[in-house]
């Protein structure tokens, strides 16, 4: 059985599994062998950084722009993140690379921005906390979702029936397995079963 891990900090734990690692554009490139994502996040919006991130959108093994996104409670102005968070928009749909997709109380605003931005490419809403209803609007609006330890059971039963689930270990420090267990049992099904879906999702990702 593979493991996958949509957001993670860290390299795989174990080998074999798969996994997308958060890269800092401030920082060196990672090796090629590296599966990675590359992008600001909204705490640190800053359009400076922009040349940064277009360089880093070029290196080997960038498999995904983000984490970028919305933050309410911490970070620039809203208004700050939003220019950043469509600069990254409009490079994914260049590059046809997913986007990861941090948010914080400013759904109404990313929903709108769905809505009007379009595109081709996954958008997938990383470490998912909300409930079910607003797990509806986001699946109904064509967002995946991906998951941790914390979750609340009505949402991973939403994206679990619409075949948009991922699970993911963030910076959390955990093994990616252990999201695997508390997923599959919230939803009742078998751990394989599972697993098989999001291998499906993860190699759904390229466009």
């Amino acid at each position: 059985m593979t493991y996958c891990d949509l957001h993670t900090h860290r390299l795989p734990v174990r080998p074999g599994d798969r996994a997308i690692v958060a890269v800092g554009v401030r920082r060196p490139a990672p090796g090629p062998s590296v599966c990675c994502a590359v992008g600001i996040h909204p705490w640190e919006a800053d359009a400076g950084a922009l040349p940064l991130l277009y360089g880093a959108a070029r290196w080997p093994g960038v498999a995904a722009i983000g984490e970028t996104g919305l933050d309410r409670l911490k970070g620039p102005p809203l208004d700050v993140q939003e220019e950043l968070f469509l600069a990254h928009i409009r490079l994914a749909e260049t590059v046809g690379k997913p986007l990861i997709i941090h948010c914080v109380k400013a759904w109404s605003e990313l929903l709108r921005i769905r809505k009007t931005s379009g595109g081709r490419v996954p958008w997938i809403v990383h470490g998912f906390r909300g409930g079910g209803v607003l797990a509806g609007q986001l699946l109904d609006a064509g967002f995946y979702l991906s998951f941790g330890l914390r979750f609340r059971p009505e949402a991973v039963s939403r994206a679990w029936a619409a075949h948009r689930l991922f699970a993911e270990t963030d910076d959390d420090g955990i093994d990616i397995r252990d999201v695997y267990a508390v997923l599959a049992a919230s939803l009742s099904v078998a751990q394989d079963d599972l697993a098989k879906q999001i291998a499906e999702n993860f190699d759904g990702l390229t466009v």
